[in-house]
């Protein structure tokens, strides 16, 4: 039989049947094409969202929806870091987001174009699928890194121990969280698969990826821009805005916003992200302390910020007039806040808003903190910065080539370049010797204590001690940064000029010929009580001491108080020592005056940053008068040298600025300074010295030698056989260098191209408001001469 082969299929066919198979010679019947009346069709890839009209106005507005989203989630941080600064959370929220808002859109636009550029090669769903995961995998992974970091911070402070813990274990939680995302995205895929909307389950991967984060990292970037001292606290704070702003962004950059909303977002996204922006903008320009409690909160917004005020400094003097900036003339450099003002002069040169004379705006922290009265000399804060070293090694340690243990010799060149250091004091029987008590108290500045004329009675023990012993009225440190200002209480020299490793916290090498070392081979037992982790044995401070004691292993110093724990183990010492022949030599670091501050049973001075601060000075001068209670009930009574200084200073707003390690200015290292010897006359000694000087004054007292070491003896002062002025002194941070010689003070800004100078006369103006640079160029120029001089790399 022959067959027909089946002709083309006709038009009126091919929309509405399939084409009929040849019929089988044998075999069972073919089965019907047609699927059965229940059955539901397979699933297939979702196409993708049909084109809205529109175009790229339709893209922009919504990329500016939701980047007003991300950047408002992104910016609680700064707002949160901004009220601790003074300011309200509200205005932190809204000039943070405002700031960040072109960035995130920008991110937005250029993910979202990537995003349709990828889904056309791999299909609809993939891309999606593929930014949820590594979004969730940053959201869970990072809050679980951060949780490991902040257990191990608190079980342990042996950094090398918790460095090589905090890697193994965070390796398992970064694998874990990855498990955990996969099945997060299983788990949307049957959840959209039995209807629930795209849009809820965007919003709970946008939680599920963020809100761990902020719940991470809020008390570390609420606190971070209060820690100035710590370099990297404004770097940790911008890593929390970025890693939320970044997992945010990612998340949304796939999110369909449907045809309805779509529409909406065309129209409003972007007059409603100009809205933003203007509201911000108006809001800071009617109020430019705003601007300077963000960029003192620190993060990526206070970083944009600062950097659009230096684009608005046209005329070079160092600050913009607008968007924080106090500028008043922008077309001047000789007027900008703190510049020289002539009483009656017609022209209102510092900004303040009088005309002739007046007073430089402060931050506005200051503005809303309680009232403190007008220091007897301002206090800059200051950090120094290593001189360029003699020498370095193969470990990329700095060893200055002055350094010799023991020192053989040292030729008046050296003495006078290392800053006048004294001769080695004759020998003498050991036993004839004081007992040195060396008490270092942490981020005290003077005149907040008693014994230097405040008004709150913070100090009534240090004020007891002052009473018997001399008060040095105008003793600086060398700088307001912690390293910078104790490593010379234990080298006898300048960080910048000591044997050290390169971090940001350095280890003390065994190069250096330390007081301690100095004080045994003169006869003395040498013992220390730390309570910071960075004063420990692992980081060289233990070289020399017989003892060295820390308490922060007990109690975290940043969190809770340590100096109770501080005076026992001194007390512990002491009383070991009693029936001892041998002078002793104790040094105790008390650290709670630092921040962060904690209340104290008993001791209440009011609300605020200033009342906190006083009572943590209050606390640790109830620790002292233990020390000193102790020692006067002891059999060694009355051979006891004992000498309290503060090792810097604390910022409270004074020229806009809060806690230390960044300015000069007197209320940052200008700090008590008190010495009680056995049998002296008690007195005031009203010239600048420098805590430089405390370390040949110790040595001085123990008869030890002290070649190579930097500063001058008070000695001579403390027994009242010597009262005239000394030498200048000189202090350091990382931009700014002070000289303060007689009254004269000298701050200079360093800068790349040319440095700012600000000469102030510290008897007439105590609160460094009126700069004397261009009325005083005579004393401009010796002062800088004697900068230069001092900042000179040690030979």
């Amino acid at each position: 039989m022959i067959i027909a082969e089946p002709g083309p299929t006709p038009p009126s066919a091919a929309g509405s049947h399939d084409s009929v198979p040849p019929r089988r010679p044998s075999g069972p019947p073919a089965r019907s094409s047609a699927p059965p009346a229940r059955s539901v069709p397979p699933p297939s890839r979702p196409a993708p969202p049909p084109s809205r009209p529109g175009g790229w106005t339709t893209r922009l507005g919504e990329a500016c929806v939701l980047g007003l989203g991300v950047a408002a989630l992104a910016a609680v941080p700064t707002a949160l870091r901004t009220a601790r600064a003074g300011a309200s959370f509200l205005d932190g929220l809204l000039v943070g987001a405002a700031v960040l808002l072109p960035l995130v859109t920008l991110a937005l636009i250029l993910a979202r174009a990537a995003g349709r550029g990828f889904r056309g090669i791999v299909g609809a769903g993939a891309e999606r699928l593929a930014v949820l995961r590594i979004a969730l995998w940053i959201g869970v992974s990072v809050p679980v890194l951060a949780a490991l970091a902040a257990l191990l911070k608190a079980a342990t402070h042996h950094r090398g121990l918790a460095g090589a813990t905090f890697g193994v274990l965070g390796l398992a939680g970064v694998a874990a969280a990855a498990l955990l995302t996969q099945r997060l995205v299983a788990l949307g895929d049957r959840l959209a698969a039995r209807g629930v909307k795209p849009w809820i389950l965007a919003v709970a991967g946008a939680a599920i990826g963020a809100l761990p984060l902020i719940a991470a990292f809020a008390p570390l970037a609420a606190f971070a821009g209060s820690a100035t001292e710590d370099a990297g606290a404004a770097v940790r704070a911008a890593l929390v805005d970025g890693a939320i702003a970044l997992v945010a962004t990612a998340l949304v950059s796939s999110i369909d916003l449907g045809a309805a909303v779509g529409r909406v977002a065309s129209l409003a996204g972007v007059p409603l992200a100009a809205l933003v922006l203007m509201a911000a903008t108006a809001r800071i320009e009617s109020f430019p302390p705003l601007g300077q409690a963000l960029r003192a909160g620190g993060g990526l917004a206070a970083t944009l910020f600062g950097a659009l005020e230096r684009w608005t400094d046209r005329d070079g003097d160092g600050t913009g007039s607008h968007f924080g900036g106090f500028d008043c003339d922008e077309g001047d450099p000789t007027r900008y806040p703190g510049a020289p003002s002539v009483a009656g002069g017609g022209v209102d040169q510092d900004c303040s808003g009088a005309l002739g004379g007046g007073t430089i705006l402060l931050a506005v922290a200051a503005a809303r903190a309680p009232a403190t009265p007008a220091p007897a000399a301002a206090a800059p804060a200051a950090r120094s910065v290593a001189s360029a070293p003699a020498a370095q090694d193969d470990r990329g340690a700095v060893v200055p080539a002055a350094l010799t243990r023991p020192p053989a010799s040292a030729s008046p060149a050296a003495a006078a370049s290392a800053s006048r250091a004294p001769a080695a004091a004759p020998a003498s029987p050991a036993q004839h010797r004081p007992d040195i008590l060396l008490v270092t108290l942490d981020t005290v500045r003077a005149d907040h204590t008693s014994a230097y004329g405040y008004r709150r009675d913070t100090t009534p023990r240090l004020a007891e001690l002052a009473a018997r012993g001399v008060v040095f009225e105008r003793a600086y440190a060398t700088s307001s940064e912690t390293q910078r200002s104790i490593a010379p209480l234990v080298t006898g020299r300048r960080l910048s000029r000591a044997a050290r490793d390169r971090r940001a916290w350095p280890t003390l090498l065994p190069e250096n010929d330390t007081l301690a070392e100095r004080l045994k081979r003169a006869g003395y037992l040498t013992a220390a009580v730390s309570s910071f982790t960075w004063i420990s044995p692992e980081r060289g401070f233990a070289q020399g001491f017989d003892r060295f004691e820390t308490v922060y292993d007990l109690a975290h110093a940043e969190r809770k108080a340590t100096g109770h724990l501080a005076v026992r183990k001194a007390i512990e010492i002491l009383d070991g020592h009693a029936q001892r022949a041998e002078p002793i030599f104790l040094w105790l670091h008390l650290f709670d005056a630092h921040e962060r501050y904690v209340e104290h049973p008993g001791i209440h001075f009011g609300d605020g940053r200033t009342a906190a601060y006083d009572g943590e000075i209050a606390y640790v001068d109830r620790q002292l008068g233990a020390l000193l209670d102790a020692v006067a009930r002891g059999p060694r009574a009355g051979r006891a040298a004992i000498l309290v200084h503060g090792s810097h200073g604390e910022a409270l707003g004074e020229h806009r600025s809060l806690g230390h390690g960044l300015e000069l200015y007197e209320e940052a290292i200008r700090v008590p300074l008190v010495v009680a010897l056995p049998g002296a006359a008690p007195g005031r000694y009203p010239h600048p010295v420098s805590t430089a000087d405390i370390a040949p004054t110790v040595l001085g007292l123990g008869g030890a030698e002290a070649a190579d070491v930097e500063g001058e003896s008070l000695v001579a002062i403390a027994t009242g056989e010597g009262r005239a002025p000394r030498g200048p002194v000189f202090a350091r941070t990382a931009r700014r260098a002070a000289l303060i010689d007689g009254d004269l003070k000298l701050i200079a800004l360093k800068r790349k191209k040319r440095d700012r100078l600000l000469l102030f006369d510290l008897a007439a103006d105590p609160r460094e408001r009126r700069d004397l640079s261009g009325e005083r160029p005579d004393a401009l120029a010796r002062l800088r001469e004697k900068m230069s001089a001092l900042e000179s790399p040690a030979p």
